[in-house]
């Protein structure tokens, strides 16, 4: 009896340490923000998606990965970020051209425009 109430009570340590762990790590490698960004400067890589209907993506690099989302066009900030990245767009819910440009301040690093519904730039920020 009393081995069985040391397991359980090692059992509920464990757990405990677990939940606090996992409470307080602060870490994103995701996320599904894709508001067009207002202060970005000339050191931030932007992607522009043009789609007419709703589409999702995803951005993954040496960064991480964060997912996409949107409806129509939208640009979405990916920060200050170097290394390779690659942009894939998407939708199920039609057809039609969807295109894809990726840029940092002035310069075009990536664009693609299909005449269906993805897209995939790979390039080396």
């Amino acid at each position: 009896m009393l081995k069985n109430r040391k397991l359980l009570i090692l059992v509920l340590l464990v757990c405990s340490i677990v939940a606090v762990s996992g409470c307080i790590n602060n870490e994103n490698t995701s996320s599904s923000d894709t508001s067009s960004t207002n202060g970005s400067n000339g050191e931030d890589v932007m992607v522009t998606v043009n789609y007419n209907g709703n589409w999702g993506g995803s951005a993954s690099g040496e960064f991480g990965y964060r997912e996409l989302s949107g409806n129509g066009e939208q640009t979405i900030n990916l920060g200050k970020i170097s290394g390779v990245l690659t942009v894939s767009t998407w939708t199920t819910a039609g057809a039609g051209p969807m295109s894809l440009k990726i840029t940092k301040g002035d310069q075009t690093l990536g664009e693609q425009s299909n005449s269906y519904p993805s897209a995939t730039i790979t390039i080396t920020v």
